[in-house]
């Protein structure tokens, strides 16, 4: 059966895959303290496929969250797909430089983040297209940014 809904699911797991193949994105969550074991495990940990909040988390982390939503589907042919990613930063560790990017760390987790999906060519009818950063604050301890994309899909694929 086909779905309209199939590639909320599929686009989710292509995003968690270009973050977990990403080495400066998997460089700044870990700290640079980089083992097969600690890669492994960063989904469900520090890269959720939903909006993930710990509020009894005593560790400084930085974490990734993404949703899919289906916003409108316009015509019989199309679908329009909206990406959301939140990356966020314990406010102790915001201090955080790397070479080639500006800010603090939620800033270039977000950046690294963006040159992921915009460089991807894996997804919907073109890109996805940045439409709108803002300031995400998940709770006291805790600062980031939203990002939300936007594109084009068919609306149904054949399974």
């Amino acid at each position: 059966m086909d779905s309209v809904l199939k590639d909320v699911g599929a686009y989710k797991n292509r995003i968690l895959s270009l973050f977990i193949n990403s080495p400066e994105i998997i460089s700044l969550l870990l700290n640079d303290n980089l083992t097969d074991d600690n890669v492994e495990n960063l989904v469900y940990s520090q890269i959720f496929p939903y909006l993930y909040v710990n509020e009894t988390q005593t560790d400084q982390l930085s974490y990734l969250c993404i949703e899919v939503e289906v916003p409108r589907v316009p015509t019989k042919m199309i679908k329009d797909m909206k990406i959301i990613v939140w990356a966020y930063c314990h406010k102790g560790i915001m201090k955080y430089s790397k070479k080639d990017y500006l800010g603090t760390r939620a800033d270039i987790l977000a950046d690294m983040a963006d040159q992921c999906l915009t460089g991807s060519d894996s997804f919907g009818i073109g890109r996805p297209s940045l439409e709108s950063v803002t300031y995400f604050f998940p709770n006291d301890k805790y600062y980031g940014r939203q990002l939300i994309y936007t594109m084009p899909e068919f609306k149904v694929k054949s399974r």
